[in-house]
């Protein structure tokens, strides 16, 4: 289960807009949590593990206030859930203070939780961006932890070597020994990565929490919940029997750029793009009663011009029917009949996908759950197939020779060979690239998917051919 035991576990705390994101940032080396003065922005807890083994966890502000930011009663008990959720597994807690305000009451409060619950706590003075606050941090002494407070500016870099030194003391003290760590970092290899995404709100937090098993992301009936991609590791059996680590991507949900009502959305969907490139697999999940929308057909093209393998699920299968016939099916004969349709429906909107791979599922119900880490492996495998050059040449020549060119003179394919993977690459010599119609186009690359298997894989032609003579 995510995190992985025995790594030493980094906990960033503190009240809103304190600066946590940012030092997380800055502890990383990334740009994974989304910097901004707006409160609340951080929801859920973020990880990311380093090179020396150490996890770092970035959390939500405890106590954000109801009605501000977008913020109700509902998800500011659930951050705060997210908050002691990494607290508990944390070896040691950076409690983040600001130090231009001083001590707020609700200051107090955090430390005084800490300190109830005993772990090593580091009090860090975030935002001494200059000589002459050197000295403002004498104030937060009075929390009584063992360690000092260490004044840093996280923006400016300032003090960070000092916070690190210090964890790195605590850190020895805490990591297993060398056999242990060895051990603990070969079973914490990766075997697979995949990504949720899809318009907001469509289950994409609860699928997650329902692969990994506890409540990892926040859900909310309020889109928009999830503000940035959320990475969980968890295990599962693999193809082959054996227990494999999996990485899962939650991001957040998608909209056009044009449509987007704030900086924090705009930031959230460059995070989520990024994260769409990173993975093995892409799941785009969707609302089982909306389908197939505008919005999600640019999610779908996004996905196509990163190069990564797709699979489909149809999530809230049990509300769909429901919400189509009013439960009496009038127009089908059974359940079974209606998913065939629904099913069909689909392959017709995705048709640039040939036999992309479509699970219904149901998050609440837990239906079909074990069938997503199965098709990703499956979906995976395909995208990683090496094609014979025979074969290839076989299959795609049999296929040219039924097209009849507009031009007089028919399409001839003199070579054809596989030259890259994520996605399939397919270099094809030939004699005049523009015999070549885009409906024959698309008949040459159904048939290569259908024939190797490649269902859910993107499919890329190279085409080199002869100049026209003029």
């Amino acid at each position: 289960m995510w995190p992985m035991r025995r790594k030493f576990c980094l906990a960033i705390v503190g009240r809103p807009n304190v600066g946590k994101s940012r030092l997380f940032n800055r502890l990383t080396n990334s740009r994974r949590a989304i910097v901004h003065d707006q409160p609340g922005i951080t929801r859920d807890v973020m990880a990311e593990d380093l090179p020396d083994g150490t996890v770092v966890l970035d959390t939500g502000g405890l106590g954000l206030v109801v009605g501000q930011s977008q913020t109700s009663a509902e998800i500011a008990m659930a951050v705060e859930e997210q908050v002691h959720f990494a607290i508990a597994m944390a070896d040691l807690i950076l409690l983040v203070l600001d130090a231009r305000s001083g001590v707020l009451p609700m200051d107090d409060e955090i430390a005084g939780m800490l300190r109830r619950i005993g772990k090593p706590v580091i009090p860090v003075a975030n935002k001494v961006d200059n000589d002459s606050m050197a000295d403002c941090t004498g104030e937060f002494t009075k929390f009584g932890f063992a360690r000092a407070p260490i004044a840093i500016s996280a923006e400016h870099n300032r003090g960070i070597d000092v916070l690190q030194t210090a964890i790195g003391e605590i850190r020895e003290k805490v990591i297993p020994s060398d056999a242990e760590a060895n051990d603990e970092s070969a079973r914490d290899e990766t075997d697979l990565s995949i990504a949720f995404v899809g318009a907001p709100n469509v289950g994409k937090s609860s699928l997650t929490n329902l692969l990994v098993g506890t409540s990892r992301v926040i859900v909310s009936e309020t889109a928009g919940t999830t503000r940035d991609s959320i990475s969980a590791k968890f295990e599962a059996v693999g193809p082959d029997g054996d227990t494999k680590n999996i990485r899962l991507v939650d991001t957040a949900g998608l909209r056009s750029f044009g449509k987007m009502d704030s900086s924090v959305e705009y930031f959230s969907s460059v995070r989520a793009r990024e994260a769409m490139g990173r993975v093995d697999v892409i799941f785009l999940v969707l609302d089982a009663v909306n389908g197939i929308t505008r919005q999600v057909q640019r999610i779908v093209h996004e996905v196509e011009a990163l190069g990564r393998p797709l699979a489909v699920i149809v999530n809230k299968w049990d509300l769909s029917y429901l919400a189509f016939s009013g439960g009496n099916l009038p127009a089908y004969e059974s359940v079974d009949a209606f998913r065939k349709s629904y099913e069909a429906k689909l392959h017709k909107e995705l048709f640039a996908w040939v036999n992309v791979p479509i699970l219904f599922t149901s998050a609440l119900t837990d239906k079909n759950r074990g069938q997503i880490v199965a098709t990703a492996f499956q979906v995976a495998e395909r995208a990683q197939k090496k094609l014979t050059t025979g074969m290839l040449n076989r299959i795609l020549g049999e296929c040219v020779s039924s097209f009849h060119s507009m031009h007089g003179k028919p399409f001839k394919l003199f070579y054809a060979l596989q030259t890259a993977t994520y996605p399939h690459t397919m270099r094809i010599y030939c004699n005049q690239r523009r015999l070549l119609n885009k409906t024959y186009e698309s008949r040459l690359r159904r048939q290569c998917i259908e024939s190797f298997d490649l269902g859910g894989c993107p499919l890329r032609f190279e085409f080199f051919s002869k100049p026209p003579r003029k």
